[in-house]
């Protein structure tokens, strides 16, 4: 019986808010304490059943207290016992983790405090908290490090401070970065952060854009509901992110920086078909002046296909069939651990057959975006993962096989594709 090598390219961990205070420099412990008291009154994180109500309809709420919150899954968001655990239940070899929206000084989930205008902290303590955060999920992934690969939670409003960090991450052991939101108007080609491109390529560490980390959120004051709000937030802060493909390309970063290596992570993966046609056609055959080849020599789909990659978060059926035209070798599975969005609250195997399996996808293709394709990108020991998924793995001919009746989950898995 062979098992799926399954990397989920997207998981999200947190500690207990109060937790994080051993991990600050003693100079915030101050402001944390009165931070700590509206945080009980006020903080939510993105799994709170307070978020979840406002999210989500109330019964498929009311399922998720009685499954999810009620039985301690979500323990594994900070306990990494609990995590392994979770993972071996879902037949998961290993994950990508990224910060969850609850870092020290943040009160709320990302579309909770852009929808409810929840005041936000200082760039400095912003910076502090991720500081925190990373020696907190350093000590987290000690406990069975060779199954995940952190991104470090950086601030870019300091490059100086940025830079010292991105070299101590490295010497942690991180994996990568997960890019933030820069700051006002800033751009990623100006000059003051190729300091921050340098570092990243020395240190041979991924540059990963997720969706709502890696942009400014958006505010929509005064929606006619808060989920009118939270639809208009849902459709800004995917385009924000993709956006920052052709700044990243035609502003001459993967140009000067050609061993940088830029994941998109839960952005979609049809989203790229359409992006590098069209600029492709501005490099090629629009009126676009040819001086552009001064600032980039090469066709933006080379340099796609030279340093980026998909953290697929989740597969939709249609972007599993597309698979060739999207890049089979770019695509790497995310079971996005513990939102509600994420293919495990359905179960991981049942989504995998509902997309890889209706698909009728062969092996070899499954395997790339299963497992081999984030083991290359992160720098995770493939045959000890192997040999972890022969015990805990899920069976590779049941994944592959279509389910007996097609599911009609709510969410990614029947999602159509954005046209080319």
């Amino acid at each position: 019986m062979s098992r799926i090598t399954l990397i989920s390219s997207d998981g999200h961990v947190a500690a207990h808010m109060g937790d994080y205070r051993p991990y600050l420099e003693s100079r915030y412990h101050e402001d944390f304490d009165a931070f700590l008291i509206d945080y009980r009154k006020y903080g939510v994180v993105t799994t709170d059943s307070t978020n979840i109500m406002n999210r989500l309809d109330p019964d498929v709420a009311a399922e998720w207290q009685e499954k999810v919150t009620n039985t301690g899954r979500l323990d594994a968001s900070w306990d990494p016992a609990r995590r392994v655990a979770e993972l071996d239940r879902e037949g998961i070899a290993a994950e990508v983790l990224f910060q969850e929206f609850a870092t020290p000084f943040l009160m709320s989930s990302p579309t909770h405090a852009a929808t409810l205008q929840v005041a936000q902290p200082t760039d400095d303590q912003l910076s502090a908290g991720y500081r925190a955060y990373n020696r907190w999920v350093s000590d987290f992934c000690a406990y069975a490090p060779h199954r995940w690969a952190p991104m470090a939670a950086i601030s870019l409003h300091d490059v100086d401070a940025a830079v010292t960090e991105i070299e101590a991450v490295k010497e942690m052991g991180f994996s990568g970065i997960a890019l933030p939101a820069l700051p006002g108007d800033d751009r990623p080609y100006q000059p003051q952060y190729d300091r921050v491109w340098a570092a990243l390529q020395d240190n041979d560490l991924v540059v990963n854009i997720h969706v709502a980390i890696g942009s400014a959120l958006p505010s929509y004051t005064k929606a006619p509901t808060l989920t009118s709000a939270r639809a208009m937030v849902g459709a800004d802060i995917f385009t924000s992110v993709r956006n920052l493909l052709p700044s990243l390309i035609f502003g001459g970063v993967l140009e000067r920086f050609p061993r940088l290596r830029i994941v998109f992570t839960e952005t979609h993966s049809d989203w790229v078909l359409g992006a590098l046609q069209r600029m492709d056609h501005s490099y090629d055959r629009s009126d676009l002046r040819r001086d552009i080849r001064e600032v980039v020599p090469m066709r933006p789909s080379e340099y796609w296909r030279r340093q980026c990659y998909l953290g697929s978060s989740l597969f939709s059926r249609a972007e599993v069939a597309a698979r060739h035209r999207i890049g089979l070798d770019k695509m790497m599975i995310g079971i996005d651990f513990p939102h509600s969005e994420g293919a495990w609250r359905f179960g991981t195997r049942e989504y995998v057959k509902a997309t890889f399996g209706a698909e009728h996808v062969p092996p070899a293709d499954a395997r790339k975006m299963f497992g081999t394709n984030a083991a290359a990108v992160f720098g995770f020991d493939l045959p000890a993962l192997d040999a972890l998924a022969e015990k805990i793995g899920i069976d590779e001919a049941d994944a592959l096989t279509p389910p007996s009746v097609q599911p009609t989950y709510r969410g990614d898995l029947d999602r159509p594709l954005i046209g080319a």
